[in-house]
């Protein structure tokens, strides 16, 4: 996929209708006249809405102006939670996307490009990755550092609760550090869903102290000093169309990492299936309405 079939690619990320792109390939707009600039680096801005709820964009601000210090400080986070191996650990996440090389790949909230590296390197040769952040200098960044050999690699501005791009685009989403903060976290989950195919794999972790340590001397001091590890894993935003979910806590047990696998519809209960074997009709219907709450 080259830089105009990504152009071509996006639609707009609140109705998801098509975009017109200039002849430029310098902007592209929306039915109802909203214009998204593409860079001169090639970053396309598909940020919406264009003024960012108050958290998002507190959050964009905060890591703006953090960008050049931010891989220190986090690996420092990392190495105090029971001195951590960040390496081995993003290597483990990254691995449950189940990437292969050729795959379409997607992730929002890149940051810097540390797990953008890995992703890369498993898409290669001739697979596509999609790198998007809430930061214009944390992406510029990445673009900066990460290898683009063997490997289609494209960036766009973007808020992960909504996505410039239609049902079914991509192989394996993976998000990692930020999605206690989003404004419309249920919404980012099931936008985080939506893009890709029946079958692919979705990976999610933030903050969030395992519940049998939030009682320990250091663990306490932990979410004293910081109140995001106190967040409780989002297993009420996760979408009804999915199979196979894991929960794994990783740095010490202080995130989470979720994985499952998306399906194309939701799993249902049959309730007036007939339990065999007796003289009478017996279903979970029944037994429902015979039941006092």
């Amino acid at each position: 996929m080259n830089q105009k079939e990504f152009l071509e690619s996006l639609v707009c990320p609140l109705t998801g209708t098509a975009l017109t792109i200039a002849e430029d390939g310098k902007s592209l707009t929306s039915e109802d006249g909203t214009v998204y600039e593409v860079g001169d680096t090639g970053i396309v801005n598909m940020l919406y809405p264009k003024e960012l709820l108050p958290e998002d964009a507190r959050e964009q601000y905060l890591y703006d102006q953090a960008f050049l210090r931010y891989d220190k400080g986090v690996s420092w986070v990392f190495e105090t939670l029971n001195h951590s191996d960040e390496a081995a650990t993003r290597k483990f996440f990254i691995d449950l996307m189940e990437l292969k090389p050729g795959m379409k790949a997607l992730e929002v909230g890149a940051g810097t490009g540390k797990d953008s590296a890995l992703i890369l390197d498993k898409v290669r040769p001739g697979g596509t990755a999609v790198l998007s952040d809430l930061s214009p200098n944390m992406l510029k960044l990445a673009q900066e550092k990460l290898s683009t050999e063997d490997i289609n690699v494209h960036y766009f501005l973007g808020n992960g609760s909504y996505l410039p791009f239609p049902d079914d685009t991509f192989d394996a989403v993976f998000h990692f550090g930020g999605i206690n903060t989003f404004s419309e976290r249920k919404r980012a989950f099931d936008e985080l869903t939506r893009v890709v195919k029946p079958g692919g794999k979705v990976v999610v972790g933030d903050e969030s102290v395992a519940p049998w340590l939030r009682n320990t001397p250091t663990y306490a001091t932990l979410l004293k000093a910081n109140p995001l590890f106190r967040a409780e894993v989002p297993l009420e935003d996760v979408p009804a169309n999915i199979e196979n979910f894991k929960l794994h806590y990783v740095f010490g047990n202080a995130f989470y990492v979720m994985e499952y696998r998306v399906t194309a519809k939701a799993p249902e209960v049959d309730i007036d299936l007939p339990i065999p074997g007796k003289d009478f009709v017996d279903t979970w219907r029944l037994r429902a309405e015979k039941a006092v709450d």
